[in-house]
């Protein structure tokens, strides 16, 4: 008999909005409704006052109303709303016959989930983007005020493992995570490395004719950053790197997409190193923009600083560069980016050191040829490997492998 999958998926981190960004794991999981199965969204919006069934990317959608209030009320509210949802799914899933659910890193949605596989006698799939340390270090680096933080984080990595324990199959983001996973006692049987990868359909009518010239970069050469310019990103190393870069290639423009808790400074470190008019800053764009400001560029820039969250983590900024056939520069201090670009040859792997960085741009900016090679070698690994449907596939079987 045919197998068809019948999936329902709670995201909780992810607000509805009809130009909502979904990141790529719950875009290639959801892309299986593309090889004839179903999939079912459940997620909220502070827009509504109804629950709303819709759609989005051949999925359909129920939208759960939340409205947060402010100030002290703000805990209650959000307590409120998850019982709320929580009812919403019991009675939801009495009406379908879903025979799988999905959840990404919320572990109180995985803790729902395994009381909804031992209802409903269905599998349960539990993907995790980041380490289980990686909320503990964030918070711990933003925050002096750390009295109960150990006590908090030790309770929510508790449950986290215990959930993983209990699911059937589990999504670490990379390798590198999986092997963390089973240090911690997850079973490599039913583990897979789930990394970031790239719906081709999002690229195709890039264009960045019309950015070049609304930044005025007709006459550039153009290095592109792409992501959040959050403190812990440390973007002061790629500063000081394009101000060794610009003593050599006065032609040279740092174009920074994105926005975030650092900005500010940035800018103020570009304008105290003296080229505060070669860096543009164009703060958050929409997501379905970022493909036409990468095309423009002619070198993407990929510094993810070598914290041991990050080390096991999956760079999305490289794929969507090569992508669009840019030649990347990387540190080779995060595993998953020396992989790629070592197998690739989409690029070049330097030190997280602003020194090392700025050897690798010139490099480029002075191989045209070499530069273009990259960039398609890069295009074609994309493809081959990182895919939505190469991905998605990938998936199905081991779906396949649940439901028998």
């Amino acid at each position: 008999m045919e197998l068809k999958v019948n999936i329902c998926m709670l995201i909780s981190r992810i607000q509805y909005d009809p130009k909502m960004c979904i990141v790529p794991q719950i875009g290639i999981a959801s892309y299986i409704s593309n090889f004839g199965h179903d999939v079912t969204w459940i997620l909220s919006s502070e827009e509504i006052k109804e629950v709303q069934e819709t759609a989005f990317d051949d999925a359909r959608v129920f939208v759960v109303p939340c409205k947060y209030r402010e100030g002290l009320l703000r805990p209650i509210t959000r307590i409120l709303y998850a019982f709320r949802r929580m009812n919403f799914v019991f009675n939801n899933f009495k009406q379908e016959k879903y025979n799988m659910i999905f959840v990404r890193d919320e572990v109180f949605d995985g803790l729902l989930a395994l009381y909804l596989k031992r209802r409903y006698k269905i599998p349960f799939v539990f993907e995790m983007s980041n380490p289980i340390e990686q909320e503990y270090e964030v918070l711990k680096f933003y925050s002096k005020r750390n009295y109960f933080l150990n006590f908090i984080m030790g309770v929510y990595a508790h449950l986290v493992i215990y959930t993983l324990q209990k699911a059937d199959l589990v999504l670490p983001t990379t390798r590198w995570m999986e092997d963390d996973f089973a240090e911690k006692g997850i079973k490599r049987s039913k583990m897979m490395a789930y990394p970031n990868g790239i719906n081709l359909n999002r690229f195709i009518n890039a264009n960045g004719d019309g950015i070049r010239q609304k930044y005025e970069l007709q006459k550039s050469k153009v290095v592109i950053y792409v992501g959040s310019m959050a403190r812990i990103r440390h973007l002061d190393v790629l500063i000081h790197a394009f101000s060794k870069v610009k003593k050599v290639k006065g032609d040279a423009k740092l174009l920074m997409v994105g926005d975030g808790s650092d900005r500010a400074n940035l800018e103020k470190l570009a304008g105290e190193l003296g080229i505060g008019g070669d860096v543009v800053f164009t703060g958050q764009v929409n997501f379905n923009e970022t493909p036409n400001f990468i095309a423009l560029a002619d070198i993407g820039i990929s510094p993810v600083p070598p914290l041991d969250f990050y080390k096991l983590s999956s760079p999305i900024k490289s794929f969507e560069y090569m992508t669009l056939g840019k030649p990347v520069v990387a540190n080779e201090e995060i595993p998953e980016q020396k992989e790629v670009i070592e197998g690739s040859g989409g690029g070049i792997l330097v030190k997280f050191e602003a020194e090392s960085f700025a050897d690798g741009i010139v490099e480029l900016l002075d191989n045209h040829d070499g530069a273009k090679e990259m960039g398609r070698k890069g295009r074609e690994w994309v493809v081959k490997n990182r895919s939505y449907e190469r991905m998605s596939q990938k998936l199905e079987k081991r779906y396949f492998d649940l439901l028998r």
